[in-house]
C-alpha cells in the first residue's frame, strides 16, 4: 500500500512516500495481519495523524480487522 496525501514534482519523480511504515493488527485467536508501505503526511501532519490514517486504510482494505489491536507500528523517514 502506498498512501500519498501530498504531491509535488520531486515526490512525483521519487515515486514513493516520504515515510515507510509497518503495522501489525491482531484479533487474538481470530486474525492477524502485517502490512508495509510508504506514506507522505500532509503539511503539519503529526505521527498520530499518520497512525490513524494508516490504521484506517488497512482496516478499510480488510474489514475483518476493524477494531483490532495494534501489535506493532513503525513509521520512519523513507530515505537511507
Amino acid at each position: 500500500m502506498t498512501t500519498q496525501t501530498a504531491t509535488g514534482a520531486a515526490r512525483a519523480r521519487q515515486g514513493q512516500g516520504t515515510h515507510h511504515f509497518i503495522i501489525t493488527l491482531e484479533k487474538p485467536g481470530l486474525l492477524s495481519a502485517t502490512q508495509e508501505g510508504t506514506f507522505t503526511p500532509p503539511p503539519g501532519g503529526t505521527r498520530q495523524d499518520a497512525y490513524r490514517l494508516i490504521y484506517r486504510s488497512v482496516t478499510d482494505q480488510n474489514p475483518a480487522l476493524n477494531g483490532a489491536s495494534v501489535g506493532f507500528f513503525l513509521l520512519e523517514p523513507n530515505q537511507l
